[in-house]
């Protein structure tokens, strides 16, 4: 009798990549959105979308809805943040 192997490999405890790179862009871009808010917006917005297709995957886990949650507060950060600097210096 033969055996066949699987060329592809099997993901371990059920664990999503997009769900994770949600949740590490959301944290960063949460901590980018008051440092530089140009650079959290983008990384709010990457957030928000990566979450979004791992939701659409079938992913319905905590890490994809808190790096939607982290992407949305990080957007919503760097637009006050922005607001703020402009009104400041004008």
């Amino acid at each position: 009798m033969t055996t066949q192997q699987s060329s592809t490999p099997s993901v371990q405890g059920g664990q999503n990549g997009l769900a994770i790179a949600s949740l590490v862009t959301g944290i960063v871009g949460v901590v980018f959105a008051f440092l530089f808010a140009i650079i959290g917006l983008a990384l709010g917005i990457v957030s928000v979308a990566l979450g979004g297709v791992a939701r659409r995957n079938g992913d319905r886990s905590g890490r994809t809805t808190a790096g939607i949650a982290l992407g949305a507060v990080a957007i919503v950060g760097a637009i006050v943040n922005m607001v703020v600097a402009y009104n400041m210096l004008t």
